[in-house]
């Protein structure tokens, strides 16, 4: 069996080590430090952070946990150096850390995950990345990409116009960013509760919270937040037709960076202020951008004012001009889409490639599990069948030693019982001898020697079947066990014992004088002070017999002991008869009858071949 249990165990070994070959391999091995160096200036110095990991040689083949972090920062370098990119490298990172166990890494590859799926249009798988993001990222303590996850959230229902979600998700947005204790985003978060409020129509909210961005970042000297919120306000106002309030803040955000969108946003706020020569001025600078959308909104603002000063000419020239941007940038659309799809094209044709190996992977792995359970199941199968033979054989064989020792114990009851009428017998046929001239007495001692020799022959013949059924079970057995031998020992020393103390007690009452002195009262009655004498003897010989039959049998009467005494002494009816006070044998029968009755009203029944006389003498 304990082979058996061995095989077992070396076969299931094998196959959870096959079954863990379809799981993902993880490894307990840290990143290495330029890895770590590029992650702790992500969040200040990104484009230091990006050269640190281009810098870097990490190839597919490489420890798993070093290519999958090495993608996740590469993928959150470049969206932070606003650098354009595909999705595969996140997909490095996603199949690597989705499957783990770090919260963090796993929040973080969900949220650069929906990054990319928002920078390719696909704002419904975004959205989708980025909700189950920010239900991981709450079993963590980074409370800045908590920030990052729940303000692009907010984004996205903001462009869909869902003014309550969009509030829900920036507040939260601002509670994880003041929980993180960094500035900028404290500072973005009031930018984007302004942007909630100018969603909800709440202009005097959204102003108020602009100006706590600005505010902040002016205490704190956060160039580019500042920046930010001063040019949002500037366009709110725009919005509002509140133009002077917006040229005010627009100047102010030029002061602090000027860019060719602050110019193209201060051009068309003089444009809207009626102040062309400074509109003409702005507007012409933004339209040299190299960015062909900020040039075909400036051409755009150029046109319109042109138009609004019937300088027709140069609105031609600025409406030819706007037609070639807007060519370019269909151009650039159709070139964006043209390269969307081969790319998706290629990432679907090495996902299918990748999953008809994994699937062929699979295919060997679940027949190679299929034959092992089977080889398996039958073993198991075998080694119960096996079990359940040996456990029934060693049930058999337990019944079997069970019923010899019943056998056994019913034998050597029978021999002890043999043995006690034997020497009652004797003791009847000495007292018979004495009172050959007593008829009445004399017939009763041979009613009962009668009776004793028939239960001793009965006793006999059960003995014999007992053996004659021991002899058959054993002989069904290879050899007794252990147990069956020591009982079979017990037992004969039980007997030896139990003769040895009736021996015993038989000789202890010869030597006392007790039965002298009753039969010298002759045919007068026992005195008080005699049945005194006759208790403790009793009491002394048979280890408190009083005491003891008194607390199993609490009716007794002390009439009731008194006979209990002389059929202890082994005294025949017509003795007791004298003894008691010249009473009638049958008066004695009668008695004894009656204390028959009380006693197995407690006890039940006496024992079989037992009746009142043996069941007090072996009492």
């Amino acid at each position: 069996m304990t082979q058996a249990y061995k095989i077992i165990g070396l076969i299931a070994t094998v196959c959870i080590v096959l079954s863990a070959c379809v799981e993902h391999e993880t490894t307990s091995v840290r990143i290495s430090s330029a890895l770590s160096d590029a992650e702790e200036v992500m969040y200040e110095h990104p484009d230091s952070a990006l050269q640190i990991l281009q810098d870097m040689h990490i190839s597919s083949s490489s420890n798993q946990l070093q290519h999958a972090t090495w993608a996740l920062l590469m993928t959150q370098a470049k969206y932070k150096n606003d650098i354009k990119q595909s999705d595969s490298l996140i997909n490095i990172a996603y199949s690597f850390f989705t499957k783990g166990n770090d919260m963090q890494r796993k929040a973080m590859v969900l949220y650069y995950k929906g990054i990319v799926y928002n920078e390719h249009n696909q704002d419904d798988e975004a959205l989708k990345q980025f909700l189950e993001a920010a239900k991981t990222v709450e079993l963590t303590e980074d409370y800045k990409l908590a920030y990052l996850i729940h303000s692009s959230i907010g984004m996205i229902y903001a462009y869909r116009e869902l003014s309550d979600y969009t509030m829900q998700y920036f507040e939260k947005a601002q509670q994880y960013a003041q929980l993180s204790k960094y500035k900028d985003y404290i500072a973005y978060s009031y930018i984007l509760i302004a942007r909630a409020y100018a969603l909800k129509c709440e202009y005097n909210k959204a102003i108020e919270s602009y100006n706590e961005a600005i505010k902040l970042g002016r205490t704190y000297k956060l160039i580019k937040p500042t920046g930010d919120a001063l040019n949002e306000i500037s366009i709110f106002y725009n919005h509002i037709n509140n133009h002077k309030k917006a040229l005010h803040y627009i100047k102010e955000a030029i002061q602090i960076e000027e860019t060719d969108k602050k110019r193209l946003r201060l051009g068309d706020t003089y444009r809207y202020l009626g102040q062309n020569d400074s509109a003409y001025f702005y507007l012409n600078k933004a339209s040299q951008s190299n960015n062909i959308h900020t040039a075909y909104c400036a051409y755009q603002a150029l046109f319109y004012l042109s138009k609004k000063e019937k300088d027709y000419k140069k609105a031609v020239e600025y409406s030819n001009k706007l037609w070639q941007y807007q060519d370019s940038i269909n151009k650039i659309e159709h070139s964006k889409v043209l390269i969307e799809m081969q790319e998706k094209y290629d990432q679907q044709k090495i996902i299918n490639e990748k999953n008809q190996l994994q699937i062929e992977k699979d295919r060997t792995i679940r027949n190679t599990l299929i034959i092992l359970s089977i080889l398996l199941c039958t073993i198991i199968i075998t080694i119960y069948g096996y079990q359940r033979k040996i456990t029934l054989q060693r049930k058999k064989l337990q019944e079997k030693e069970n019923e010899i020792r019943s056998y056994i114990e019913q034998l050597r009851d029978n021999e002890n019982i043999i043995y006690s009428n034997q020497m009652r017998m004797d003791e009847l046929i000495a007292q018979m001898k004495e009172h050959k001239g007593a008829k009445e007495l004399w017939e009763e001692q041979q009613n009962m020697l009668q009776e004793m020799l028939q239960q001793n022959q009965q006793l006999q013949q059960e003995n014999l079947k007992l053996r004659e059924n021991i002899n058959h079970y054993t002989a069904s057995l290879d050899e007794k066990s252990k147990a069956m031998k020591k009982l079979d020992t017990l037992t004969q020393e039980n007997q030896y014992l139990h003769q040895r103390e009736t021996y015993l007690c038989n000789l202890l009452i010869k030597q006392t004088n007790i039965k002298e002195k009753i039969n010298e009262k002759g045919l007068l009655p026992i005195d008080a002070l005699l049945w005194e004498e006759i208790r403790v003897k009793i009491d002394y010989i048979y280890n408190g017999f009083t005491e003891r039959i008194r607390l199993q049998i609490p009716t007794l009467t002390e009439n009731d002991m008194q006979l209990c005494y002389l059929i202890k002494l082994r005294y025949s009816n017509v003795n007791i008869a004298h003894q008691i006070g010249g009473l009638a044998s049958t008066s004695v029968s009668k008695r004894k009858l009656r204390l028959k009755e009380k006693i197995l009203q407690e006890i039940g029944t006496f024992d079989k071949n037992q009746n009142l006389d043996t069941w007090l003498i072996e009492y």
